[in-house]
């Protein structure tokens, strides 16, 4: 991939290179002149109109406008139009960057494409008004064209081979998911679905009084998996939709539902049976989603069982999106083992390698359905917390942390000896990179380790 990139910008400075050794020191200074004095106009330009179409507004906020990307914006502005030739590697390193951003947080490439045309016609009508000579407005205008739609090409070529990749591991990933332990996965939430209905049941057929509302099957375990999870791995299908409804449906009857007040037996039975009919017709299309699935290894930690980080990208992709569309909560956690050198060192790898499933497997008994488990690299492994604030963050990332330390790993012979882990966190702050909640997660963690290990740091 990276020799690719290599050999597209050599391929592009061969054309930017003359294109600016050729202009005359007048036109140079035109174009420093325009830099200094236009760029945050040409940035409050390319956003405000961007912002005006109500397409934009699930990628991006006039807030993260104002606090980060004008600004951003306005420099590279400058680098583009006053750069020389020896720094046209990094400035097209830099356009390669930032396309992989675009691509991580979203940002389809034509929006990029119409905001770079804004930025042509400020320059235009700068040029125009002021009294610059025909024959060196003409060059301005046409470095400043050309300069642009370079970078805007080196972007697009990176967004492209993001897009691509990206698109190939979604695949990828939902077969796997699909393919993985398919029946255990579904055993699991026909238990969850099972064990909502029998709650909501016993609730009105008890006839005890109570205060707080039924738990809606939305918000119930089966719900959180059925919207992170279970669209996300089989996509929109009429099963999935027919499942949508059937949850609305049971939601919007429960919704009248006083449990204050004693209910009529006529009543209570016609709720018994939509409640039950609807979640046999819930369980039925979920079946028809796991027939035919079968297993497949790949994308897997191969000692751990766990997911591997070729899919982390989507995951977070995903997660982030669906956080701001819907202003829901998101957190990420990593979390290393402790002096996990010592026990390779003490004990041999053969040890250490079940020393870290010991801790997978404790994981993954203790994290939600919703949650997605990784094995992060070496002894660390990271969490995704769906629609955890932080107090759900914190208590569940805690109970690990103590049931871990509680829970001793058997060497050889009968031995034991107490694992502890560190953990770093972060709770998803409103910016569409997913890159800023690991690298925040990845800070709380080095901060956790530094100040004593076994212990709980957020950033």
């Amino acid at each position: 991939m990276q020799e690719e990139i290599e050999q597209y910008i050599a391929v592009i400075l061969q054309e930017w290179r003359p294109l600016r050794a050729a202009l005359p020191q007048d036109v140079i200074a035109i174009l420093r002149q325009i830099a200094e004095t236009q760029s945050d106009n040409l940035a409050h330009r390319f956003y405000e109109t961007l912002l005006k179409d109500p397409a934009i507004s699930r990628h991006l906020s006039y807030e993260l406008v104002e606090e980060r990307l004008s600004s951003s914006l306005s420099k590279w502005v400058k680098a583009i139009l006053t750069e020389d030739e020896s720094q046209f590697e990094n400035l097209a390193q830099l356009q390669y960057h930032v396309g992989g951003v675009h691509a991580r947080i979203g940002i389809p490439v034509e929006f990029v494409q119409r905001g770079a045309r804004q930025l042509k016609y400020g320059i235009f009508a700068y040029v125009a008004q002021h009294d610059i000579p025909y024959p060196l407005s003409l060059q301005v205008m046409h470095y400043a064209a050309m300069a642009i739609d370079i970078a805007i090409e080196m972007m697009s070529h990176a967004y492209a081979m993001s897009h691509y990749r990206a698109t190939r591991n979604e695949e990828a990933y939902r077969m796997h998911v699909l393919m993985n332990n398919a029946w255990q996965e579904q055993g699991k939430q026909q238990s969850a679905l099972s064990s909502w209905e029998n709650s909501v049941i016993y609730n009105l057929v008890s006839g005890v009084s109570q205060t707080e509302q039924l738990l809606n099957i939305s918000e119930s375990n089966f719900g959180l998996w059925f919207r992170h999870k279970c669209v996300r791995q089989f996509g929109e299908n009429p099963q999935i939709q027919q499942m949508r409804q059937l949850m609305a449906k049971i939601d919007a009857t429960m919704a009248g539902i006083d449990l204050t007040t004693a209910i009529p037996v006529e009543k209570l039975q016609e709720l018994l049976r939509v409640i039950h009919a609807n979640c046999q017709k819930i369980n039925t299309y979920m079946e028809m989603l796991f027939n035919d699935v079968s297993h497949m290894q790949d994308g897997k930690d191969a000692l751990t069982n766990l997911l591997n980080k070729r899919y982390l990208p989507i995951i977070l992709k995903h997660e982030v999106s669906l956080a701001m569309e819907n202003r829901l909560p998101l957190s990420v956690a990593i979390i290393d083992v402790d002096f996990f050198k010592k026990v390779n060192d003490e004990w041999g790898h053969s040890v250490g390698d079940r020393a870290l499933t010991h801790i997978a497997n404790l994981l993954s008994d203790n994290i939600r359905a919703s949650d997605y488990l990784f094995r992060y690299g070496g002894e660390e492994f990271l969490i995704v917390l769906v629609e955890a604030g932080q107090s759900e963050t914190y208590t569940l990332l805690e109970r690990i942390r103590r049931i871990v330390n509680n829970t001793p790993f058997e060497t050889v012979s009968g031995k034991t000896i107490t694992l502890t882990v560190s953990i770093g966190y972060t709770l998803h702050s409103g910016h569409p990179d997913y890159n800023l909640l690991l690298n925040k997660a990845d800070t709380a963690l080095y901060e956790a380790k530094r100040s004593g290990r076994n212990r709980i740091v957020q950033q």
